[in-house]
Parts: structure tokens; C-alpha cells; sequence
């Protein structure tokens, strides 16, 4: 669930940015769709390849980065039942 909302945040943060600079793929979409530079909606469509393109590569890798700590932690042992006493006085 962690990993839906690093994507949506880096594909908000990526496509935003990519609106006021240009960095690849946008340059990019202007080669393979020469015509999407004559429309009004150029920048949008860039912004939200960008945003795609950088909040998928985020969230790989944050999701690798979590599988490899959380494998490098080890595995949690049970409390096995009973082991745990517990001196109430009252």
C-alpha cells in the first residue's frame, strides 16, 4: 500500500515539474509524435509521460530497496503461548 502512495506522489511531483522543464522523455515524445508539438495540450501529455516514466522507475525502486531491508532484518520469531507471565498484584 506504501508503494501505491510513493507512485502517486512522484507522478505528481514528476509531472508538474516536467510542465516548466524539459527533461527526457519528453524530448522524446516530440521525436516519436512529431504532431504533438502543434497541439495546445503538448505540455500536458509530456508532463504525464514524464510522471509516468520517473514515478514507475521511484517506485521500483523503493520497492526493492523495502523487499531487500526486510529480508536483511531476518524473520520475526513468534512468542510461542504461555511463555509470558504476567505478576498482577492488587
Amino acid at each position: 500500500m506504501i508503494g501505491a502512495v510513493v507512485f502517486v506522489i512522484s507522478f505528481v511531483l514528476f509531472t508538474l515539474i516536467s510542465l516548466i522543464i524539459n527533461f527526457p522523455p519528453r524530448i522524446w515524445v516530440y521525436e516519436w509524435i512529431p504532431e504533438i508539438q502543434q497541439t495546445e495540450y503538448a505540455s500536458l501529455v509530456n508532463g504525464t509521460v514524464n510522471g509516468v516514466v520517473y514515478g514507475v522507475t521511484i517506485w521500483l525502486v523503493f520497492s526493492l530497496a523495502k523487499m531487500t531491508w526486510e529480508r536483511k532484518k531476518g524473520q520475526k520469531q513468534p512468542v510461542k503461548q504461555g511463555s509470558v507471565e504476567f505478576n498482577l498484584k492488587v
